[in-house]
């Protein structure tokens, strides 16, 4: 049967762990079709938490290389829910029309435009250039350097995950108001 986007699981279809996980989550659909795949979803959920709610790297600075890559990507329904988030984090909003409408970003100021150098580059060529690698490692420690990597690599995954399955945004905004998508 032909179909606009993947069914979202009913809850009494799902385990009763993943029952209890989502009922302790915002309403997201991005859960919802996370829940398909059952032996995925609680580590899916808790690498979020690790780079969004225990990540050490600074949040408004990981929105901006979030709305970044929702943008390079035309990922609707994540850029829709992180603008919520960027602005709980400090993000405002011409800033967010700069991050959408920018080739190059050039008008951030100097630390917000090395983060969308550095998501463009993850983005467009999975890796980076050998002059943003040593300036990452230069301005940041290993740790931080490398979960910004490992954030903008998942969001990247993501990203596609979302249009590739075709998840909706709903009615209500359930990260309104919010800073990290799972609280």
């Amino acid at each position: 049967m032909p179909f606009r986007t993947i069914p979202l699981p009913q809850n009494a279809q799902l385990p009763e762990a993943i029952q209890k996980s989502l009922a302790s989550l915002p309403p997201l659909n991005v859960f919802h079709m996370l829940a398909n795949v059952p032996t995925s979803f609680e580590p899916f959920i808790q690498l979020i938490n690790t780079l969004f709610k225990e990540g050490k790297f600074n949040p408004r600075l990981r929105e901006i290389a979030t709305l970044r890559q929702a943008h390079l990507l035309r990922v609707t329904y994540e850029w829709h829910q992180h603008v919520f988030l960027a602005k709980g984090n400090g993000v405002t909003d011409d800033e967010i029309e700069i991050i959408r409408n920018a080739g190059p970003v050039t008008d951030l100021g100097e630390e917000g435009n090395f983060i969308c150098k550095i998501t463009d580059e993850i983005t467009h060529d999975a890796r980076l250039s050998d002059a943003t690698f040593h300036e990452l490692f230069e301005r940041y420690s290993i740790e931080l350097g490398t979960e910004l990597i490992l954030c903008v690599s998942y969001l990247n995954m993501l990203g596609r995950f979302i249009n590739a399955t075709r998840v909706e945004i709903e009615d209500d905004d359930p990260l309104d108001g919010k800073t990290i998508p799972t609280a």
